[in-house]
């Protein structure tokens, strides 16, 4: 097999990328297995039937009845289920020779009623192709045809014949023929990639052959006309158009498509005059090739037939962006309603379906940026290419799904707003969308409410289960069970799973334990005492050890656990700890979302953390938890080094217990801090709470989760975790760590330009740093608050701060705090009448970034000195360094500072008297801001609208965008509304403006 396209990791943090097997699959003709050194045989025809489902479903569990169908069809046979498993066996021995059966199930995973095979992408043919097909797309896309031939062709050279050649089954069959439409639309593809190029001769041959051996595909009849054509064989080209013509009206009555009627009318008009370059008409096909992300279908799925069919008919309106909303308590079906209907619906959506649960009902729920980064990737952008900011992923997205039809499905919203980066933006795609509220704020959605199962439909549920002739045994007990449960799906099948895997309980006996838990656990909703109760009857399936990791992984608050973040909690190796989270993985206790990381159900993780509270000693919690803060302290700290190798950590992290994960780079260190940031600062906000737990490493670890607040890539509740970790550091006594809570909480709240009410923070923060001595952190928080000096024009303090913070940046030989004291320094003694000495510092800020190779730092300096140079007549360096800032803020991805710097540009054309360019640059800096909800950065490219359209005589905008602006300078205590208000008097004598 050729190399695959991309290389793995070189870090491993469990799961599949830390594998040890070197198996490669051949699915582009015979079925193959390759172990690295010679091919295996699979075995027998079945046998790799079940292979070849479990390959091209990899890394989904796929249940043991969707596997007998795929072998067997309708022609099942007795004992298929033993048979089944006998196949499944033999592919063990195959995939894990040598390994013990427990250990096995690392690569082919048992789950609730099937089987997950845990393949690299790398390691399949097929996933291969398909991803060079789409990297090839892309680069069509982009102008580059060269790039995009040398991939086609390198993906075609994969095919080995007929695709699962020999394999039976329907399954087989059926994928046997999509496969084969993968590869004629990449043969296209290459064609037309080299008829871009100029090979007319050399695609002449095989496209006549292709045109024959497929008479009805349009597309090669057009291909081959287009190369006669610009071969300078026009005639041949309208015989082409003639002969598929006349094939078509004789054997099928039809008329050619447009497209190829299109491209002979296009030939015609060539002839008479017009310029060859316009006469190709090569379009890009529309191919796009998804995954299929669903998880499984419910196979005992019950009831709910109006919801389904209310949920399908909306799905299935055409080419159309529906959103279909299914809301509910916890526990009521939502998510297998919704998966239910995804399956059904699939075979609308043949580009594939991608899932995401959203976590809604999470004290932090999953970042659209967290799920657009996993999104991204399936759809074909590798890891170290993805934006790094929330807009630039969103943006991506829409344009990779806007000629593709997928069906998205967003489990567990918590509000519109967690959503609305997720839609796609065209139509061709659909979401389904469940949530615990209903989202009344989405435009056309269809919205279902579920309630709890009719009682028929709870029967039916029980006995799909558990038999009819357990339940028509004891109908009372059944009743009584079901009760017990309140009628929630959630429930009832987790019962009924635990009843059918001990068939010698009865129903009465289970009634009988069920109704001694609701009397204890009165206090609660039906619905959680019912829960509450079968989580406890499944503990008991549980030995000690399973029952110590079930109860501690659920200590944080942390929506998913990666293996590591096990290891850490467990005190554990990394391999025993993936094998207890997949035994719970097993026994229905954990979810597994992705090679390597867990998660449970939100009640399930409820019922654990309080059975560790009641059951597992303080000195246990305590422990696990410590371990678990000082491993994402040290990861952190290692990202942190990474990401700003010149900056001196402001933190006195005391040594750790944990060497914490490795990073090959800054992209990497920063993306994982993006990932993991919603967790960190869960993590932090819990620990501050618990007086057992270190507040240093609270304070440590806040401190180093936030390199990236300098590029505006803030997250959700920054501003709550710091507060929390302030107030109990102060309530503590605990002045280190109160520092370093204040500056993060100030830092934040000034980041969204609220000088004023960030500034209480940051004041109390320099008293502390100066009782401490503790120069590093008070260097920062200096230059933090002498920048809001400087927004709310208090020059004097500004400069006095920003000097301090210079000497202390220094001393510490820190060239990042040094750099950044120097650009804000210069702006400070422009505004203080010194603006020669503020110009050399500002020039001397860029020299020390270009030296220490600090993107970030330098677009900074640069700013600064664009403003520094426009305040002194040196409008061409100001111009200069103004857009040479811009283009450095675009290499980091900031949409934030970029939004900033067209309005600084803007502001440069106004100082010009060049409006026309002032209106454009601020436009599109009120579009991002707008768009990420900016209010400093809209209420300064507001400002600046309004003082362009002001010099080109249009005083009706001028006074509505300076209205605006005023309105957000006053609601951010900014000294920028009295500035407006003077414009707007100026504008209106007549009518005083406060």
């Amino acid at each position: 097999m050729p190399p695959p396209l991309t290389a793995s990791s070189g870090r491993s943090s469990g799961g599949e990328s830390g594998r040890t097997a070197a198996h490669r699959f051949t699915v582009l003709g015979p079925l193959r297995l390759h172990d690295g050194s010679a091919e295996v045989s699979v075995g027998a025809p079945q046998s790799q039937a079940v292979l070849a489902v479990l390959l091209l479903r990899a890394r989904t569990s796929v249940s043991a009845r969707d596997l007998i169908a795929a072998v067997w069809g309708d022609e099942v046979p007795i004992g298929a289920l033993g048979s089944l498993r006998t196949h499944v066996f033999t592919l063990r021995r195959l995939l894990e020779p040598g390994r013990a059966p427990r250990a096995a199930a690392r690569t082919l995973l048992t789950t609730d009623d099937g089987y997950t095979l845990r393949v690299a992408p790398e390691d399949v043919d097929l996933t291969v192709f398909e991803l060079r097909t789409a990297e090839a797309q892309r680069a069509r896309a982009a102008g580059r045809a060269e790039r995009a031939r040398s991939l086609l062709v390198s993906a075609l050279d994969l095919w080995r014949g007929r695709p699962l050649a020999g394999v039976p089954g329907p399954y087989a069959e059926a994928q046997r023929t999509r496969i084969e439409e993968l590869r004629l639309s990449a043969v296209e593809a290459r064609w037309e990639a080299e008829i871009a190029l100029g090979g007319y001769d050399n695609a002449l041959g095989p496209l006549r052959v292709l045109a024959a051996e497929h008479p009805w595909r349009e597309r090669f009849h057009e291909l081959l006309m287009t190369a006669l054509h610009h071969a300078g064989r026009q005639a041949e080209a309208l015989d082409v158009h003639a002969r598929v013509r006349r094939a078509l009206a004789d054997e099928l009555g039809i008329r050619p498509g447009p497209g190829l009627d299109r491209l002979q009318q296009k030939i015609l008009t060539a002839g008479q005059g017009r310029q060859a370059g316009d006469e190709a008409d090569l379009r890009t096909p529309d191919r796009s090739y998804g995954s299929a992300q669903l998880p499984q279908d419910t196979a005992d799925f019950t009831g709910r037939s109006d919801e389904v069919d209310r949920l399908c008919a909306a799905l299935g309106k055409g080419r159309i962006v529906a959103v279909s909303s299914i809301s509910g308590m916890g526990g009521i079906g939502k998510t297998a309603l919704a998966v239910h209907v995804a399956q059904r619906m699939r075979h609308r959506f043949p580009d594939g379906q991608l899932y995401a649960d959203l976590r809604g009902t999470d004290p932090r729920p999953a970042e659209p940026m967290e799920v657009l980064g996993r999104f991204l990737c399936v759809l074909g952008v590798r890891a170290g290419h993805l934006p790094r900011l929330p807009e630039e992923r969103a943006a991506l997205y829409r344009s990779l799904l806007a000629t593709r039809q997928v069906l998205v499905v967003l489990d567990n919203a918590h509000d519109p707003a967690q959503v609305r980066d997720l839609l796609p933006g065209a139509p061709g795609s659909a979401v389904l969308l469940t949530s615990r509220s209903r989202l009344v704020g989405l435009t056309g959605a269809t919205l279902v409410d579920l309630r709890p199962m009719a009682r028929a439909e709870a029967r039916e549920l029980l006995t799909r289960i558990i038999g009819e002739q357990s339940v028509a045994a004891e109908p009372e007990a059944a009743a009584e069970v079901l009760d017990a449960c309140g009628h929630l799906p959630l429930a009832i099948r987790i019962v009924a799973s635990r009843l059918a895997a001990r068939p010698d309980h009865t129903l009465a006996e289970t009634a009988a334990l069920l109704a001694d838990e609701r009397r204890r656990l009165s206090a609660f909703r039906a619905e959680d005492t019912a829960l509450e109760t079968t989580f406890r009857l499944g503990m008991e399936l549980l030995d000690a050890e399973h029952v110590r990791a079930f109860r501690l992984l659920a200590l944080p608050r942390m929506p998913e656990l990666s293996v590591p973040v096990a290891a850490a909690l467990l005190a554990r190796p990394e391999r025993e700890a993936e094998e207890l989270c997949e035994s719970l993985v097993d026994l229905s206790l954990l979810e597994s979302v992705a090679p390597g990381r867990y998660r449970y159900h939100d009640l399930l993780r409820l019922f654990a953390r309080q059975t560790a509270f009641a059951e597992v000693p303080d000195h246990e919690r305590t422990a696990a938890l410590t371990r678990l803060l000082e491993f994402c302290l040290a990861t952190a700290l290692g990202a942190h080094r990474a990401s700003l190798p010149d900056d001196v950590f402001p933190g006195h992290a005391a040594p750790l217990r944990s060497e914490g994960l490795d990073f090959t780079g800054p992209q990497e260190a920063a993306a994982w801090l993006l990932d993991e940031q919603t967790s960190l600062l869960g993590l932090i906000e819990q620990a501050a709470a618990d007086p057992s737990l270190s507040l240093t490493v609270c304070a440590d670890l806040l401190l180093a989760a936030d390199p990236l607040g300098r590029l505006g890539a803030q997250p959700y509740g920054i501003e709550r975790a710091a507060r929390t970790l302030a107030e109990a550091a102060r309530a503590a006594g605990h002045r280190t760590a109160e520092a370093r809570a204040l500056y993060m909480l100030g830092s934040s709240v000034q980041h969204r330009f609220a000088m004023r009410l960030g500034a209480p923070s940051l004041d109390r923060a320099i008293e502390l740093c100066r009782e401490a001595g503790d120069r590093t952190l008070l260097a920062h928080v200096l230059i933090t608050r002498g920048g809001g000096a400087l927004a709310l024009r208090d020059f004097t303090a500004a400069h006095a701060m920003l000097a301090e913070a210079l000497t202390h940046g220094r001393a510490l030989a820190s060239r990042s705090i040094e750099a950044y004291a120097l650009g804000f320094l210069g702006l400070a003694l422009l505004a203080t009448g010194r603006a020669e000495e503020g110009l050399a510092h500002c020039r001397e800020a860029v020299a020390v970034t270009r030296a220490t190779g600090d993107v970030a730092g330098q677009a900074n300096a640069l700013h600064n000195l664009g403003q520094v140079c426009l305040r002194t007549g040196r409008t061409p360096e100001a111009f200069d360094s103004l857009h040479e800032s811009l283009r450095r803020w675009r290499e980091t991805g900031s949409r934030f500072r970029e939004g900033l710097l067209l309005g600084a540009i803007a502001q440069a054309h106004n100082l010009s008297g060049e409006p026309a360019e002032a209106v454009a640059h601020a436009s599109r800096a009120r579009d991002i801001a707008e768009a990420r909800g900016d209010a400093g950065i809209l209420a300064r490219a507001l400002a600046q609208l309004g003082h362009a359209h002001r010099a080109q005589g249009d005083t009706d905008r001028a006074r509505e965008h300076y209205h605006r602006a005023q309105s957000v300078f006053r609601e951010l205590g900014l000294p920028d509304a009295d500035d407006i208000a003077r414009h707007l008097r100026e504008l209106c004598p007549n009518s005083p403006q406060s």
